[in-house]
């Protein structure tokens, strides 16, 4: 962090405070590690992110706790736990970018589907749901603990074909990223990825995070269904369409 200019500083400060207050709306975010990985190194955002995350999860449970639907995140969990484990093995080692390339234009072409899909009547699920739980919940998993970030991306997509009410939504996303946030994190310790430079980044971005998550409870109260539903559409296009172009 010591080695940011002013210029990267307030980088860093918007896109903190952006992401988390998307986070905080929708229950997801993915496009702070994206961003951040501009100015500062994987091996000190992504592992402080995560930790992040967790954080600002606990604080959408807390408040919203009743809402949360258990058997969809019993449905991911699982999965979800297996791609964090294979995730961490990966971290060290694995080149990425041609990775984001390819998430990228599954994430894109998903937020226009999910977009192109709220100007026609509702369809009936025909993807088993516990096939595509444990697509999604692995897939989530892996790429979650190797990012740092897009592990709600896809637990997203599963709960939105399910068609949850905004409140559900936002609960039960957020209630699946705070348990496998836990597990990546025991993950980086396990790898020795928690280092003072990671602890440093965490502390800076934290009160950051606290005024984004507090933005997004704002937004989120102000949404219709509607609206908040065109809000995770615009998520998913954003965020595949960085990955992609990056």
């Amino acid at each position: 962090m010591g080695e940011l200019t002013p210029v990267g500083i307030a980088y860093f400060v918007f896109v903190m405070v952006f992401s988390f207050a998307m986070r905080g709306s929708a229950g997801f975010g993915g496009l702070n590690a994206p961003l951040l990985l501009i100015i500062l190194p994987a091996k000190i955002i992504v592992p402080a992110l995560v930790m992040l995350g967790v954080l600002s999860s606990l604080a959408i449970v807390a408040r919203d706790h009743r809402h949360i639907e258990w058997k969809a995140v019993g449905q991911t969990l699982p999965y979800g736990v297996a791609g964090v484990a294979v995730g961490v093995l990966l971290f060290k080692s694995l080149d990425t970018g041609e990775i984001e390339k390819g998430l990228g234009l599954f994430i894109l072409s998903y937020g226009c589907y999910a977009l192109w899909r709220l100007t026609r009547p509702p369809r009936p699920l025909r993807v088993a749901p516990g096939l595509l739980a444990a697509v999604m919940g692995a897939t989530g998993g892996l790429v979650g603990t190797m990012f740092g970030a897009l592990a709600g991306v896809f637990v997203a997509v599963f709960l939105d074909i399910l068609n949850l009410p905004k409140h559900e939504f936002r609960a039960t996303m957020a209630a699946t990223l705070m348990l496998l946030g836990i597990a990546r994190t025991l993950g980086y310790f396990w790898a020795g990825a928690i280092t003072d430079d990671v602890m440093i980044a965490f502390a800076a971005a934290l009160p950051l995070m606290g005024l984004g998550v507090i933005l997004g409870n704002r937004l989120h109260a102000r949404l219709n269904q509607i609206g908040f539903s065109r809000l995770v559409g615009m998520l998913f296009v954003l965020i595949g369409g960085f990955l992609f172009v990056r």
